[in-house]
Formats: C-alpha cells, sequence, structure tokens
C-alpha cells in the first residue's frame, strides 16, 4: 500500500513540474548543445548544413583575437569594480529610504520608478543627461563655470558613466535591501546599544551580517548582470571610445551578427557561460565565510 502511494506521489509531483522540464530542455539544454555542437565547426549561420568540423581552432582564434582580450578587461572591470560600487549604492539607497522621516513612502516609489523604464528608453535619457555638446549635466556645470566635459567620449569615463546608470536603475536591489533591512530584530540593535556601540558599530555587528544572505544575492545577480552587460554599450557609445566600453557579449553579437562568423560567436558564449559558472560557484563557496543565516546552528 505505501509503495502504491509513493509511486502516486512520484507520478503527481513529475506531472507538476513536467511543464517546467519541457521548457528547460527546450529553451535551454537544445539550445547549449547546439551551441557547444557549432563551436567546433566554422559555420557562418545558425543552421548552416555547409560546415567543416575544425576542433579546438576556434577557441584557439578567440584567445589569440585583441577584441576578444579588450573585452574581457572591460567586462572584468564591470565585475570586480562595478559590482561592489553598485552594490555599496543600492545598499546606501536602502538605508536613507529605511529612515523614518515624514513622506519616505513617497521617495520610495520615486526612486523605484526607473525600474519601471525600459532600458533602452532610460539608456537614451542617459544619452541626453551626458551629452558632450547639449548634455543636461554639462549645462549644469556651465552654470558653476565648469568647463564642458566629454563624457561618453572619454576611455576613462564612459565606464563610470555605465555603472551610474546601473545605480540609477537599481530599484530592484533597494528593495530587497530594504526589506531585509525591515526584518532584522530591533532586540539586537538595543542589545548593542547597551553594550555601549554607537550607531556605525551597531551597523557593522548587527545589520552587515543580519542581511548578509541578501548581500550574497544581489551580488550574484549583478554580476550576472555585468557579465552579459550588452544594451549600455551598444546604445550609449556602440563600445567605444576606441573599444573602452566594448564588453564581451557585445562582442560576440558582433561575431553572430556583423562579421557573420556563428561558430565564433558560439564558441565565445560557452566561455562565457563557464566564465559565469565558475565565479558564481567562487562567490557560493566563499559565501560560507560571510554569511549568516539565522536559521543554521
Amino acid at each position: 500500500m505505501k509503495s502504491n502511494l509513493r509511486r502516486y506521489d512520484t507520478l503527481v509531483f513529475f506531472l507538476f513540474i513536467s511543464p517546467w522540464i519541457i521548457g528547460f530542455s527546450l529553451f535551454f539544454l537544445v539550445p547549449f548543445g547546439t551551441s557547444v555542437f557549432y563551436a567546433f565547426t566554422d559555420a557562418r549561420l545558425p543552421g548552416a548544413v555547409d560546415y567543416n568540423f575544425v576542433g579546438l581552432s576556434n577557441f584557439v582564434d578567440m584567445v589569440g583575437n585583441p577584441i576578444f582580450s579588450k573585452s574581457l578587461q572591460n567586462t572584468a572591470y564591470f565585475v570586480i569594480v562595478g559590482v561592489p560600487v553598485v552594490t555599496a549604492g543600492m545598499l546606501l539607497i536602502a538605508l536613507l529610504l529605511n529612515m523614518n522621516v515624514k513622506g519616505i513612502a513617497l521617495y520610495r516609489t520615486f526612486y523605484y520608478l526607473p525600474t519601471l523604464v525600459p532600458i533602452v528608453a532610460t539608456v537614451i535619457i542617459w544619452r541626453l543627461v551626458f551629452n558632450s555638446e547639449f548634455g543636461i549635466l554639462n549645462a549644469g556645470l556651465s552654470v558653476l563655470g565648469i568647463g564642458k566635459t566629454d563624457w561618453m567620449g572619454s576611455e576613462g569615463l564612459i565606464k563610470p558613466v555605465i555603472i551610474l546608470l546601473q545605480v540609477w536603475i537599481s530599484g530592484s536591489g533597494v528593495l530587497i535591501f530594504l526589506a531585509a533591512l525591515k526584518n532584522v530584530p530591533k532586540h539586537l540593535y538595543e542589545a548593542v546599544l547597551i553594550d555601549g556601540a554607537n550607531k556605525v558599530q551597531s551597523f557593522f555587528r548587527v545589520t552587515l551580517p543580519m542581511i548578509s544572505p541578501s548581500i550574497l544575492f544581489v551580488v550574484i545577480i549583478q554580476t550576472m548582470y555585468n557579465f552579459q552587460m550588452f544594451t549600455e554599450a551598444l546604445l550609449l557609445t556602440k563600445g567605444g571610445p576606441n573599444y573602452a566600453a566594448y564588453t564581451f557579449v557585445y562582442n560576440i553579437y558582433k561575431s553572430a551578427f556583423t562579421d557573420l562568423k556563428f561558430s565564433m560567436a558560439m564558441t565565445q558564449s560557452i566561455f562565457l557561460f563557464a566564465l559565469i559558472s565558475l565565479v558564481t560557484f567562487v562567490l557560493m563557496k566563499l559565501s560560507k565565510r560571510f554569511v549568516y543565516y539565522e536559521g543554521e546552528k
């Protein structure tokens, strides 16, 4: 009787998750397997039947391409520098929005609004703000007697501009941090205050440990996003100036749809998938030292 009930439960379980299994197979496993297959060929177009197997030559050519190195360096910058800056910005804004002041709900709503705007529209607005000739920012600086700055034409400034854009659209991450801050038990703050800790010490001793799972989640999501950054690089400066904003996914896009090197694009995609998987694995392993889960013993 128990074995029949167990088989019934198993059947019901797989019946309910079958839509996910079908979707995962059709939209991930099949495309991924196709990408791996084409990475070892010289196919120029998706679905091509006239191709030859070239072994690892695509991977060798990829590593030897200077544009590949430049795009990887830019992407590494956005991950190594951009992720901590954006995460810290999210947390700082969440702390401000967590203050108990009059009209704070209205400020929270206003800050979340940019997240609802499509990223394409946001980037276009950003171009109007940072335009070197008629940009809103330069117009405001000119009132203060500061000369024009070529924000998007400078190799040293375009990356900070993109990172600032990410902070602007970080409403979802701020919302996650705000929810985590609301769930920190009040008695912990009272305990450290009794022990003589000030607000800064209570932040590092209570707030950060208690919201560390949320920090880990935001860091992983932001890391994946920055590894796959594309829209900002394409619409702001088309990867320029001088490849300064030429991200890895933008390089994949150019390989596939401009250079018509589909097999090379698949090779780069596999490399990116492996790189993201490795970085995520390392973050999860390191998190055991820094992330505190209240339910654990």
